[in-house]
């Protein structure tokens, strides 16, 4: 397995460094879904809690299509369709 390239942030937090809160903020949901994907498609055997934690990692901040509900068409129809 190949081994992805590390962020300046992480590098700066394994060599003592610490960046400003904001750029850590900004860099941890996409840091988590990285690794949460990684974590799915390794091929390792996963427990029922940790693909649910993944899962729900990915989904939570992945982008809104992915989490968007599709839309109803009939929800906006100028007439009743009830009968």
């Amino acid at each position: 397995m190949q081994k992805s390239p590390i962020s300046t942030t992480e590098q700066n937090l394994t060599e003592g460094k610490v960046d400003s809160l904001d750029k850590i903020i900004k860099e941890l949901p996409e840091l988590l879904v990285k690794h949460a994907y990684q974590k799915l498609i390794s091929g390792q055997e996963l427990t029922a809690s940790e693909m649910k934690v993944c899962l729900e990692v990915c989904k939570t901040y992945s982008s809104d299509n992915l989490t968007k509900k599709p839309d109803n068409i009939l929800e906006n129809v100028p007439f009743d369709i009830d009968g």
